[in-house]
């Protein structure tokens, strides 16, 4: 895999990304319509760009729900609001991309222009903020609005085959960028220089790089504070943790590496008992089965809570469910679902320097998880390690 493909422009690859996207469209029609629902409004970028399969700009910070893009029922076409039509797939025309404005009025009388807006019946919204209930409110004041959160979550919950196999893609981007970073760890580099080489072979790959200041980080900081410019140590604890996207989709895992390559007893009786912990996560992740069982398994493994969630969704970004001990406990898995699962443990009991971070992505089957990530050599069956490189357990 020299070139697999632009993460920034999801038309090249080996994947069908307009078969993709038009299946997409179809669930959401398709929820919209058991639903009674004329129109469907999204305004995070995630359903965005699941409805609509527009490449999202990079944004640092936060900023209030605001109407992004409209689906109708009749004949499931999308409207967006943007302010270009760059990274905005063929098959939306034109005339279906309506100009935004700072100016309220202006926008709201764009809106308007939307068809079938002012006729709906019934109108669910992914979300709601003062402006959005304003601008419904004056556009259809005899429409019914209601939450369609749970709808959408729904038709992006369950990961169709091809959506699966874009998401492995990603997954073995992340494993060569891991396995890059693997090939630099020897004391005295940097965890900088670490992420830089991460940076450099993903660029090789063609593949844009999200800023992510914990993709190499020092495990003896509770707080895996991220990069720093201090060399590492002979028998540190180092956590990889690479994420990549692919064509919109999302991938991460996390392996804890030595530096040197030669763990101390203490350190490998650390790591057998965080892949033995994380396994019984994993083991549990089954349609049907509940946040709370997951963080059950965790914590009948001798384990506590480490300040990250046990499990949460991935896809277009993160998704839910979000299960950690304070949270998701009601969450009730479901078949279809790919899951990042990890762990941290700390080494209290085994005498050993550090934590030990693990992450593995998985899919959820009627035969039981799937694993999207190459397994832990330590692992009951598994045939591979991540990467043949010094610092690898």
């Amino acid at each position: 895999m020299s070139r697999p493909g632009l993460a920034a422009l999801p038309e090249d690859g080996g994947a069908d990304f307009a078969a993709i996207r038009a299946d997409r469209r179809r669930r959401l029609v398709k929820a919209m319509a058991a639903a009674d629902l004329d129109v469907l409004i999204l305004g995070r970028p995630g359903d965005i760009a699941f409805a609509a399969g527009v490449r999202p700009l990079f944004t640092s910070g936060s900023r209030p729900y605001s109407v992004g893009c409209a689906v109708i029922l009749d004949g499931g076409r999308v409207y967006l609001l943007a302010d270009h039509d760059e990274g905005v797939p063929a098959e939306i025309a034109h005339d279906q991309i309506i100009g935004r404005s700072w100016n309220p009025r202006i926008t709201s009388a764009r809106t308007a222009r939307i068809p079938a807006l002012a006729e709906a019946r019934r109108i669910g919204s992914a979300g709601m903020s003062t402006g959005v209930a304003t601008l419904l409110a004056t556009l259809t004041p005899a429409a019914e609005v209601v939450d369609a959160r749970p709808l959408v979550r729904a038709a992006r919950a369950s990961k169709s085959a091809a959506e699966v196999s874009v998401i492995e893609t990603a997954c073995s981007l992340a494993e060569a960028g891991l396995a890059a970073m693997a090939q630099e760890l020897r004391p005295g580099v940097t965890t900088r220089r670490l992420a830089a080489r991460y940076s450099e072979r993903l660029g090789q790959l063609g593949v844009t790089v999200v800023p992510d200041g914990l993709v190499a980080c020092r495990t003896a900081d509770r707080r895996c504070g991220g990069l720093d410019g201090s060399p590492l140590a002979e028998g540190e604890l180092v956590s990889l943790s690479p994420s990549v996207t692919y064509g919109g989709y999302d991938a991460t895992l996390a392996r804890t590496l030595v530096v040197g390559g030669s763990p101390t007893a203490a350190v490998a009786k650390l790591r057998d008992r965080a892949v033995g912990s994380l396994r019984e996560v994993v083991t549990a992740c089954v349609p049907g089965a509940t946040g709370a069982e997951l963080v059950r398994r965790w914590a009948d493994a001798g384990e506590r809570a480490f300040g990250a969630p046990l499990a949460h969704g991935v896809g277009m970004g993160i998704e839910e469910p979000i299960i950690d001990p304070d949270l998701g406990a009601d969450e009730v898995l479901t078949e279809g679902m790919v899951l990042a699962v990890q762990g941290v443990v700390r080494g209290v009991r085994d005498n050993a320097a550090g934590g030990w971070h693990h992450r593995e992505m998985i899919q959820l089957t009627a035969a039981g998880p799937r694993l999207l990530t190459r397994p832990h050599p330590r692992a009951a069956g598994a045939a591979a390690t991540t990467t043949s490189s010094p610092g690898a357990i």
